[in-house]
């Protein structure tokens, strides 16, 4: 019986060891590669249809008017579908919905000014401030530009976000609001 169960081993070596070398000439899992950014061009706020400043320095530009009802307009409760577009002041995109060639809207789930806690207790930080605030009041269609100040981007060393190297650096966003949920 021992020499059966050796013999079984032996005979099934070589199928392991090809299974093993075979995974091993892969590229390695998909969630191991970093998504490419595919960010269509910034929009042209030069043909905006509106800008407004606020007293904190965010700036504002409405690049086109929203198609949806305009009395159901983003709150800080909503949950939202949206597509964007994160640059620096140079043109660099830093962060997109736009990833691998992927128009899908990514869901933002906490547009208040703090932390909250999901349904399966895992925490939710909220936006940038400057990103937060200048989806305040969109409607369903609508696009705008929001120019960032370091103050209300990842400057703030204060709110304790991770920003890293765009710490200091004011921020643009293209902002697309596909949906409320």
């Amino acid at each position: 019986m021992i020499s059966f169960k050796k013999s079984t081993i032996v005979s099934l070596l070589p199928v392991l060891t090809l299974i093993v070398l075979i995974q091993a000439c892969g590229d390695g899992p998909s969630y191991y590669r970093q998504a490419e950014l595919t960010p269509p061009e910034p929009f042209d706020t030069t043909q905006a249809i509106g800008d407004s400043t606020t007293e904190d320095g965010l700036t504002i530009y409405f690049i086109k008017d929203g198609d949806g009802r305009q009395d159901k307009k983003v709150e800080a409760r909503d949950q939202v579908y949206v597509r964007y577009t994160g640059r620096t002041e140079d043109g660099e995109a830093f962060d997109s919905s736009y990833r691998d060639s992927s128009q899908a809207p990514t869901i933002f789930r906490n547009l208040t000014p703090v932390p909250i806690t999901s349904s399966n207790g895992q925490t939710i930080s909220p936006l940038v401030e400057g990103f937060r605030q200048g989806m305040m009041g969109m409607v369903e269609g609508e696009k705008r530009t929001l120019i960032i100040p370091p103050e209300l981007g990842y400057g703030d060393p204060n709110q304790n976000f991770s920003g890293g190297d765009l710490e200091d650096e004011t921020l643009r966003f293209d902002v697309e609001l596909v949906a409320i949920l």
